[in-house]
């Protein structure tokens, strides 16, 4: 018999970057990438076309180069949580600022990503929850894995996109302040006010970026948008009881100090960069 073995990895992660912002795929990256890029084109008067494209931004501006990745889980990969590469000795010497969502929100929110933009799920949610390539286990195991290795990088961060719902000026700051730049509390609010999930929908709806980052997958359907709801606690609307207390049992068997925190049971320290260093 013919063993299984995983597909070609999609999208690597950029080691070329100095700074590396990872998160399980629909953790909020995307709305975190235009809040930085909204600063940067902003403060260095750079093309607002690019705002999404981060790491390009950082490096014509002389900051330490950053990328926005999801670090092998990618939904188009189709890696079993089982074959999820473990070794992360390729951060070493970088700086990483992990993302993290509550994993019912976010499954909810991959699930109609899976779907409805790349269709590489066909089937109902509670189906979904419980495959081994985009289930509940896969999200256990990407944050099992950077509990395991979250002393590689120079240094670490933890953030979740409850908080850059409850504060998104402060958790903007504190992004920025990861990266290396600090900018007037007006170029923050701006930011933010851009950011507004009405005015990225929009921007969304007409293409504005002229990129896949930011493109709806179908007209037709608004749950196609990867601006979809932007919303706390909203998977109560798409999973029945069931599934989230199969959620919930996996988390609470198999989690890590990542998925407590986003339980509310606990806050992961940071682990700041040493005063001069350098993540080159």
């Amino acid at each position: 018999m013919t063993r299984w073995s995983p597909p070609p990895e999609r999208h690597a992660p950029r080691y070329d970057a100095d700074v590396h912002v990872l998160s399980y795929p629909k953790a909020g990256r995307t709305w975190l990438r235009a809040l930085v890029g909204k600063v940067l084109v902003d403060h260095y008067g750079l093309n607002e076309e690019r705002l999404l494209n981060v790491y390009a931004l950082t490096q014509a501006v002389g900051l330490p180069v950053t990328a926005f990745d999801h670090d092998g889980a990618a939904m188009l990969n189709r890696t079993r949580w089982q074959d999820m590469r473990t070794d992360r000795s390729g951060y070493r010497g970088h700086r990483v600022l992990l993302l993290g969502r509550d994993i019912r929100d976010n499954l909810v929110s991959a699930y109609f990503q899976a779907t409805l933009r790349i269709n590489v799920f066909d089937g109902p949610i509670s189906d979904f929850i419980r495959q081994d390539e985009y289930g509940v286990d896969k999200v256990l195991a990407f944050y099992r894995i950077w509990s395991a290795n979250r002393n590689v990088p120079t240094a670490f961060e933890f953030l979740t996109y409850e908080d850059l719902h409850r504060d998104p000026a402060g958790a903007l700051v504190r992004v920025l302040a990861f990266i290396g730049l600090t900018v007037p509390a007006a170029a923050i609010a701006a930011a933010v006010d851009y950011c507004r999930f009405e005015n990225l929908r929009k921007a969304e709806a007409e293409d504005r970026f002229h990129s896949d980052v930011l493109r709806a997958g179908r007209d037709d359907h608004p749950e196609s948008f990867k601006v979809r709801k932007g919303k706390v606690g909203n998977f109560t609307e798409y999973l029945s009881a069931e599934d989230i207390a199969y959620i919930d049992a996996a988390a609470a068997a198999r989690g890590c100090e990542f998925t407590q925190a986003l339980a509310g049971t606990r806050v992961p320290e940071a682990r700041a960069l040493p005063a001069g260093g350098s993540s080159r």
